[in-house]
């Protein structure tokens, strides 16, 4: 009489026991769904940090290098006028001499910056990226100096070669012009120094951020 119920229990119990067994089976395949999918999405939103990091150095590098492209071409635009200039004060030795400084300094800032070239950002890794940026930075720091002289010597020499030119005031015949004129350049040197100074201060500071995020993502890429 009991061996009957005990073969029914032992049924039963064994029934239960598999259905346990089944139960943590689809709890474990169930949490290894979940861990994948989540790795996924971590995965994913790593990929799209990085891409967001990248195009953003990215974007502030290729906007510097935009502007330093066109500064190097308008020196030749600088140079051409000086020489427009020369030609028109051809009768003035003093002022020829001016303009022939002031344009042959032009065309060597050119030339300084002939390595600026437009960059195809399609081939390049994050350390790719990071090395064009570093090398352009300390081009730039390497090159301010003679910028802002260059400038400020093609600003004095061409203007003066210019109110000649245009008024027919030669301002080394007259002291009381050369003084207002000198005071005048003065205040728009110092202006064009500081703010010069300022800009390639900014330069450097943001393309030394943007290094270091590249440098960032770089060291967690390869671990």
């Amino acid at each position: 009489m009991w061996r009957p119920k005990l073969t029914a229990l032992n049924k039963n119990g064994n029934k239960n026991l598999i259905h346990k067994i089944m139960n943590v089976d689809e709890l474990k395949n169930i949490w290894k769904n979940d861990m994948y999918s989540l790795e996924k999405r971590v995965q994913i939103n790593e990929e799209k940090l990085k891409n967001l990091e990248f195009n953003k150095a990215q974007s502030s590098f290729d906007k510097f290098l935009k502007i330093s492209i066109t500064g190097k071409n308008m020196a030749l635009v600088y140079a051409a006028l000086s020489t427009v200039m020369i030609y028109a004060l051809r009768e003035s030795p003093l002022y020829l001499v001016l303009l022939f400084v002031a344009s042959a300094l032009m065309v060597f800032s050119y030339f300084q910056h002939s390595t600026l070239k437009t960059i195809d950002y399609g081939k390049l890794s994050i350390l790719d990226l990071q090395k064009a940026i570093s090398k352009f930075r300390i081009h730039t720091a390497k090159t301010a100096v003679y910028d802002i002289s260059i400038v400020a010597i093609w600003v004095v020499f061409t203007g003066l070669a210019f109110v000649k030119w245009i008024k027919g005031w030669d301002v080394f015949e007259n002291p009381e012009q050369l003084l207002q004129n000198g005071i005048l350049f003065g205040v728009l040197l110092l202006g064009l120094v500081v703010g010069s100074k300022y800009i390639y201060a900014d330069y450097d500071k943001k393309l030394k951020e943007n290094e270091n995020d590249l440098e960032r993502l770089n060291a967690y890429g390869n671990n």
